[in-house]
């Protein structure tokens, strides 16, 4: 019981006693200027405007696909969607066009299979209705537009 005082008794003293800590500062040539941090290089004190972005105005089967970045990504809509939105689970004009099961030539993209499977309760097998939230359809894919990366992206698509 003794020993037991004895090393808590050196424990608290060791906590108490004061510490010395360093801190290592970067040397100056380092340093990051205010001006030089995010994306509009300016002073943190400013508020830049973006630019302007000019929303898609093509109309359905007027503008060809662009490819995708990988497999598996969802595509660009390619034409302006302002007149289908808002969209919900009882109206839904993408639904109206695409709920096709066969492209043809020039007509519009099917909504695939994997959008009417439920994968938590039964993967690998179809519906005939379009599964949980699948029906927000902008939740993925997104209107095409002339807007410039903020960023620039050194990503390489693969051959499929």
């Amino acid at each position: 019981m003794r020993n037991l005082a004895l090393a808590l008794a050196a424990l608290l003293a060791s906590c108490a006693a004061p510490q010395r800590t360093e801190v290592a500062r970067a040397p100056q040539a380092e340093r990051v200027s205010s001006d030089a941090l995010g994306l509009s290089k300016t002073s943190v004190f400013e508020v830049p405007a973006p630019p302007p972005v000019v929303e898609n105005g093509a109309i359905p089967g007027e503008v060809p696909l662009l490819p995708r970045d990988y497999p598996g990504a969802a595509p660009v809509i390619p034409h302006d969607t302002r007149d289908f939105t808002p969209i919900t689970a009882s109206q839904n004009s993408c639904t109206d066009c695409h709920a096709t099961k066969v492209r043809d030539p020039g007509g519009p993209t099917p909504i695939p299979e994997s959008h009417y499977t439920n994968l938590r309760d039964s993967p690998g097998k179809a519906g005939e209705t379009i599964v949980g939230a699948r029906f927000v359809c902008t939740s993925c894919h997104v209107p095409r537009t002339d807007a410039k990366p903020l960023v620039g992206n050194s990503f390489l698509r693969s051959a499929p």
